[in-house]
Formats: C-alpha cells, sequence, structure tokens
C-alpha cells in the first residue's frame, strides 16, 4: 500500500511539474484553514506558488489535544498541487507531498514521525475577486515510528485569496 501511495504522489508531482513548462504564470496563495475534530481545534495555512495547472507550496498544521480522545499533531511540509477543475466558479484539486508531523497523546513524550501528506478538496469562489471557500482533507502518514498512529487526517474548511 506504501509504494501505491509513493508511485501515485510521483506521478501525480511530475503531471504537476510537467505542466509547469507549457504555461505558467506567477501568482502567489495563501490559505487558511480552520476545523474541529471530537471538539478539538484544527487550524493551519499553506502558500503556493501558482501556474495556470498546479503550484509549488508548503503548509503547516496544528491540531490542539483533547485529554484522552484526540492527540495533539503539529505537521509541516511541502507538496505539489495538481488542479483537477478550474472553472469561473470552482476548483478541485490534489496535492500530494512530503512532511513532518510531531505527535502527543496523553501527556506522554512527543512523537516525530516523517512520511507522505495528501491533501484533497474543493473551493468555491467568491464573488468580486474575494477568494475562495470550500471543503479540504489532509492526511499525514507515518512511515518509520511505530508507537506512533499510522496515519492521521483532518477536514476542514479553507479561506483562499491570491496576491
Amino acid at each position: 500500500m506504501k509504494k501505491l501511495i509513493v508511485a501515485l504522489c510521483l506521478l501525480s508531482s511530475s503531471v504537476s511539474f510537467a505542466a509547469r513548462n507549457v504555461a505558467s504564470y506567477s501568482g502567489k496563495t495563501a490559505s487558511i484553514n480552520l476545523g474541529m475534530t471530537s471538539s478539538a481545534l484544527n487550524i493551519g495555512g499553506r502558500m503556493e506558488f501558482d501556474n495556470d495547472q498546479g503550484a509549488l507550496g508548503a503548509y503547516i498544521f496544528l491540531q490542539t489535544e483533547k485529554k484522552g480522545i484526540v492527540p495533539q499533531v503539529l505537521t509541516f511540509g511541502a507538496h505539489s498541487m495538481l488542479r483537477l477543475v478550474e472553472s469561473t466558479n470552482a476548483t478541485a484539486y490534489l496535492a500530494p507531498g512530503f512532511g513532518v508531523s510531531m505527535i502527543k497523546m496523553d501527556g506522554a513524550d512527543d512523537k516525530t514521525v516523517v512520511g507522505p501528506s495528501f491533501r484533497y478538496g474543493g473551493q468555491l469562489k467568491l464573488p468580486n475577486g474575494a477568494g475562495a471557500l470550500g471543503l479540504e482533507r489532509l492526511e499525514a502518514w507515518n512511515w518509520f515510528d511505530s508507537d506512533s498512529d499510522a496515519s492521521v487526517a483532518f477536514t476542514s474548511v479553507v479561506y483562499s485569496f491570491n496576491f
């Protein structure tokens, strides 16, 4: 399963990089994520350097701890975004990447884990160029530490704007 995830991440990234050479324009997109998991707050942000098919970017995401239920997670990394749909009203995208996560549960020591990440979502564009609002899911996998969760996933509302 891990080999399949890596292959899909590399394939998506190579398609995005190839599209960059065909037609590119410089733009920057910033996004803010906000959500909750079992009453634990999720907040994050990301930044991308765009072209018409995709983008390269970085992300940071924090989930607060809910004692005994939800671990505290801080994850950050880089990704390559591939736009599946880009219309005048909506955007749908995939963003495979790689990151580092610090996971803490019930007062135990933090576990630092490394592995791929995968983000997918959709957004509706707001009128008058005010940005875009939608839903997004971020999944981060742990490849090397058997004492920690194999993966964590977060669903949140996302607001994006270009500058």
